[in-house]
Formats: C-alpha cells, structure tokens, sequence
C-alpha cells in the first residue's frame, strides 16, 4: 500500500517543509504543495518552506 500525500491546501504538520510560493511572468502568485511538479510557465519564488511562511511571504508581497 502507498502512503498517502496530503491535499494541495493541507497545511501539513507545524513546522515541516510542505510548500513552496510559485511566480508566473506576470508576476502572479500561488501557494503550491512542494510535493507536486511546479507547473508550465511558474517557478518557486520561496521555499519549500512550512505554509505559515509561504502564506507570510505571499501576504508581504500585496502589501
């Protein structure tokens, strides 16, 4: 049997490097689980990292 991946929102056991923060050409921002393939036209802007800090990140940079 294969264990299981957490969901993409999951925020993951406290502490632990679950996401990262991905940037298009645009300049757009998504927070992404680090387990997945980052996609077409996105690279990771921060992280992996625990989801506290890439939330952080993403909301330091709509300020």
């Amino acid at each position: 049997m294969t264990p299981l991946q957490s969901g993409p929102f999951d925020p993951g056991a406290e502490g632990q490097n679950t996401h990262l923060v991905l940037e298009n050409a645009r300049g757009q921002l998504s927070l992404w689980p680090a387990w997945r393939a980052v996609p077409q036209g996105w690279s990771a802007l921060f992280g992996p990292a625990a989801h506290e800090a890439c939330v952080d990140r993403v909301e330091a940079r709509r300020r």
